[in-house]
């Protein structure tokens, strides 16, 4: 019996190292690659084969796989006729011991150890690499062509040239090679051309979109398509650089473009085109013909093959952790693992490469988080076991569903969420709510020191801290408010009632306190906002007419200097934010005088935001906060004062104090 890895459960299954409820949360702590795992019975016929050469070493067992599965998926790209030119009165004529002796020296100069060019390298690079079918393979600035015909991507020549001085058995393997066709599928799979071209486009800043067709984001929330758009890539790149040479490779990202809307538009990709070309457009055809399988091209465990100092490279599993394990200079091998990689994740040929992947170095191996994400999710798993208030989705999704205690219901599920959080948090009045998906967005994320923690501590905290929501919610005011609007929490509501500024707001304003001599325009008036929501209807506020000169407002201590004409018109903003109107009330000469006549509440907070931005852009200082951070929430009538607050009744400024204004 094997025991699972996060909880110690027994699982009856030989290979399974995860039990059903621990593996919803594996993709958080070991990447969405987990998604991706082969089957079983692909696992055991790959064990079954590298069972005998277990300990020996890695290019015994690439042969044993070589010679088992050697095929159309390995043949493919050996179907060029070998002839070559024997033209003698051809001026670029080369005869066969000029390009052994080209070969001899490109291998001393270029394969040996370590990874820096020499200028000797690079000189001989751009002269090219002769290739048996009396091509030439070269590279100027870093791109690679065939006879002057850009390939998409990097080149592991340190390979090409190792396979083409090989000794005969080798140099047989490889006749009939139709070096452009494998290395723009090898290449294909391996990187992704879009962002090389992207950054050597000059207009590049004029294009909207980047096309992401190789790599996937971990995380929940793929696309359709995200696997096939491997294919689709390979797709585009045979039908503009293979099939029509003439093409420029630079008009790649508007060939990109006009792609994507064809798959947008449905239109038919020409099968009998690609056929010829790859065994996994077959396969692609017979996926796409049933109808009901689209949704089986999602599943995709990201890249498999990578191309790393000019050697090719393949992503396997050691010791829980994913790694690259080099592959042997052998073409008809990459032509079997390209032809895997590039074919449907449903298939039996892409599950055979994802088994490799995982069985290559251990037959039990598997993805395995750190110790202390293990811990954590242990913690978590337990804390579910054993109280009620929490329960794991029964739908197969990496969700907890949580009851606070205010008797509201919480969400919690992988991210990415608020501000690029780890995790999401919804909540609703009831569990039914949740499963529904019919829950509310609640904008909790980390900071700080939270951001360093491993992702199961992350996740086990924010379950327990929404156990105690009305606990919680004094330090989280986005918590406290939805406990607010959603009438639940009892004496907690009162206790908010009663409190004037929350306590992380009023830590994240006293952060940027700025004394007087530092600056009137976040210091004066935040406070005559505050001063303005706090007074009751009916106050009247006096504006001067000639600047520079105070401001006051009648039966209160307040008053304030206007010293510049921004100023005035920035209280005069503020003050019919907070309800003030024009009145004719008791007339002062060199004053204006605004008569409060109602309180405003919905979409006062955007308005501010929108009406501060002007005036932030244009008196605003490096390193200040955003203003509107400073200016406080609009009071509810419900909570008005007969009179204004006695803390807020006061001058705002020692000018004031020292020369009081006309009453």
């Amino acid at each position: 019996m094997v025991e699972c890895i996060i909880c110690d459960e027994e699982i009856e299954t030989e290979y399974v190292r995860w039990c059903t409820q621990c593996e919803r949360f594996a993709p958080l702590l070991v990447g969405a690659g987990f998604e991706g795992r082969p089957n079983w019975e692909v696992r055991a016929e790959i064990n079954t084969i590298l069972s005998d050469d277990r300990g020996r070493s890695s290019t015994r067992r690439w042969r044993v796989l070589l010679e088992k599965y050697q095929g159309i998926d390995s043949d493919w790209a050996f179907r060029v006729n070998s002839e070559q030119n024997n033209n003698k009165s051809d001026p670029w004529f080369v005869t066969d011991e000029v390009k052994e002796r080209q070969l001899e020296k490109l291998c001393q100069v270029c394969c040996i150890r370590g990874n820096n060019s020499t200028d000797e390298q690079i000189k001989l690079l751009q002269k090219g690499i002769p290739l048996p079918d009396g091509s030439l393979l070269s590279t100027v600035a870093n791109n690679w062509a065939i006879d002057g015909k850009k390939l998409p991507g990097q080149v592991p020549y340190k390979h090409i040239l190792k396979s083409l001085t090989g000794n005969s058995v080798e140099k047989k393997n490889i006749e009939g090679c139709n070096w452009k066709l494998l290395l723009t599928s090898l290449q294909l799979v391996a990187n992704n051309p879009c962002e090389e071209i992207l950054r050597r486009l000059p207009n590049r800043h004029e294009l909207r979109h980047r096309y992401d067709l190789m790599r996937r984001n971990h995380g929940p929330g793929l696309q359709l398509f995200q696997g096939a758009n491997l294919f689709l890539n390979w797709n585009f790149w045979v039908e503009n650089m293979i099939v029509n040479p003439e093409v420029d490779p630079r008009g790649v990202i508007v060939g990109l473009r006009q792609r994507n809307q064809q798959v947008k538009s449905n239109n038919k990709i020409d099968w009998n085109l690609l056929e010829d070309y790859g065994p996994w457009a077959t396969r692609w055809r017979s996926l796409i013909d049933q109808g009901a399988q689209m949704a089986l091209m999602r599943i995709w465990a990201g890249p498999s093959i990578r191309i790393k100092n000019s050697r090719i490279q393949l992503r396997t599993i050691k010791n829980g952790a994913w790694m690259w394990s080099n592959v042997p200079p052998w073409p008809k091998l990459w032509a079997l693992l390209s032809s895997w990689a590039l074919s449907p994740p449903s298939t039996k040929e892409h599950q055979l490469l994802r088994a490799i992947q995982w069985c290559w170095n251990d037959p039990f191996e598997e993805l395995i988080p750190k110790e202390p994400e293990r811990r954590a999710l242990k913690l978590l798993r337990q804390t579910c076991d054993s109280s009620d208030k929490l329960s794991i989705s029964k739908s197969g999704e990496s969700v907890v569903y949580v009851e606070g205690t205010s008797g509201l219901f919480y969400q919690v599920g992988s991210g990415p969420g608020a501000h690029n959080a780890r995790f999401t948090v919804k909540g609703a009045k009831s569990l039914s709510q949740l499963q529904q998906g019919e829950g509310k967005a609640i904008c909790i994320h980390e900071k700080g020191h939270f951001k360093k923690l491993p992702l199961g501590d992350v996740f086990a905290s924010v379950v327990l801290t929404l156990m105690d929501d009305l606990t919680s919610a004094n330090k989280l005011e986005p918590l406290a408010g939805f406990i607010h609007r959603n009438g639940s929490g009892g004496d907690f509501l009162e206790r908010r009632e009663a409190e004037v500024i929350p306590r992380w707001l009023d830590h994240e304003r006293n952060r940027w306190f700025l004394r007087r001599d530092r600056g009137r325009w976040l210091n004066i008036f935040p406070e005559v906002y505050r001063i303005l929501i706090n007074l009751p209807i009916g106050s009247v506020l006096r504006l001067p007419i000639v600047l520079p000169n105070p401001a006051i407002i009648d039966n209160t201590e307040v008053a304030w200097l206007i010293d510049t004409a921004d100023e005035g018109e920035l209280v005069r903003s503020l003050a019919r934010l907070a309800g003030f109107r024009d009145a004719n009330v008791g007339d002062i000469e060199g004053y204006n005088a605004f008569e409060r006549i109602m309180v405003p509440i919905d979409g006062v907070r955007r308005d501010l935001v929108e009406m501060l931005g002007p005036y932030e852009r244009r008196f605003g200082r490096p390193g200040e906060p955003p203003w509107w951070n400073l200016f406080p929430n609009p009071i509810a009538p419900n909570r008005l004062q007969e009179q204004l607050p006695e803390g807020l009744n006061r001058p705002l400024e020692d000018f004031i104090i020292n020369n009081p204004p006309f009453r």
